[in-house]
């Protein structure tokens, strides 16, 4: 998958605060239109954040908190995301463990 291929508009911002590690996300579609969010799946070092997300919706925002094991060690960090229309989107990075504070970002 890739970024910006999507007929979503999005932003997901994940950011760690030493052991804590905060998911901001907004997802919304063209109004008036007839594209709808299929799936989203953001993870944090392999934990699934995202239990509550119900297909078919026109928007999706919120924030999700995880606190990691191994502060100190690399997590990954993803999303993934698909609609009626258009390509899915997602991508992975890494909060680094040397860091007290990091982040991520992805937007399209």
């Amino acid at each position: 998958m890739s970024d910006g291929d999507s007929e979503v508009t999005y932003k997901i911002v994940f950011e760690k605060d030493n052991a804590n590690v905060k998911v901001t996300y907004d997802l919304s579609t063209p109004v008036g239109g007839p594209v709808l969010i299929a799936s989203f799946q953001v993870t944090v070092d392999g934990t699934d954040l995202i239990s509550d997300f119900a297909a078919g919706q026109t928007a999706f925002n919120g924030v999700k908190f995880h606190t990691l094991a191994k502060p100190d060690q690399d997590a990954t960090v993803s999303f993934s995301l698909s609609a009626n229309e258009g390509e899915p989107a997602g991508g992975v990075d890494v909060l680094r463990g040397d860091r007290t504070f990091d982040d991520a970002e992805f937007e399209s």
